[in-house]
């Protein structure tokens, strides 16, 4: 079925029904799918840094709650 079919087929369906939680439910794919394709991607400055975290993470590097807690609160006193 090509994409102009399945989207004919979409919208008859849509059009005929008026079940809210239905119609409801299509909009959250499509947003969803559209938030997926947007330009809400990640700066590659963010994205080094979660895989620094993550590098850090599986290395051991880790402090507990109360430390980071701690660090952070010292880090905001200067």
């Amino acid at each position: 079925m090509s994409t102009i079919d399945l989207k004919k087929i979409l919208f008859k369906q849509i059009e005929d029904t008026d079940d809210d939680e239905i119609l409801e439910e299509v909009h959250r794919i499509l947003e969803l799918g559209s938030y997926q394709k947007s330009d809400n991607q990640i700066s590659n400055e963010l994205k080094k840094s979660i895989d620094q975290g993550i590098k850090d993470f599986e290395e051991g590097k880790l402090v507990s709650h109360e430390q980071a807690k701690q660090e952070f609160k010292e880090w905001l006193n200067q």
